[in-house]
């Protein structure tokens, strides 16, 4: 074997190995990727459960049927009413995001409210739905259920003459 067929061979050699680490790389960002996504579409159907079984156990508990729609842009959710559903539309959480609010007659988790706000700093803000209970003490607490969410958007439909009006 001459030298240029050495050179020709080492050079063909160097391209796919080459062409196989960057295959390599972008095999892994992908897996990387899909990972995240997967643990963000779980954390948010484990958010829609929890925020399910809230409005659940308030209609189980209510003793009237119906909703309550707050005035858009009220300034905090009342956790006084007890055995209620409550939707806060166009509140002044990120990018206008509706919230709601459950009271029930449990002794479990008595309240339970669903708000979308920002967190972090600068450049590095992202949206976070929060599940806001009462602890022990009776004071309010606040804890991230998932993160990267733009908004909160709910539509109550409402039984009125026979159909849904969609509120």
């Amino acid at each position: 074997m001459s030298l240029l067929e050495l050179m020709i061979s080492s050079l063909i050699s160097s391209s796919l190995v080459l062409t196989m680490s960057q295959s390599s790389i972008q095999i892994y960002q992908a897996l990387k990727k899909q990972q995240s996504m997967s643990l963000l579409q779980a954390e948010g159907l484990q958010a829609l459960q929890i925020m399910g079984r809230a409005i659940h156990e308030a209609q189980i508990s209510k003793t009237v049927s119906g909703f309550r729609l707050m005035a858009k842009d009220s300034a905090q959710m009342s956790n006084t009413k007890i055995a209620s559903f409550q939707v806060r539309k166009g509140t002044a959480s990120m990018d206008g995001s509706d919230a709601f609010y459950t009271q029930t007659n449990s002794t479990d988790q008595p309240y339970q409210a669903f708000f979308v706000q920002q967190q972090g700093h600068h450049q590095q803000r992202d949206g976070v739905l929060y599940l806001q209970t009462k602890n022990k003490k009776n004071a309010l607490q606040n804890d991230a259920l998932v993160g990267h969410v733009q908004s909160l958007q709910i539509q109550v439909g409402i039984p009125h003459q026979g159909q849904l009006q969609w509120h």
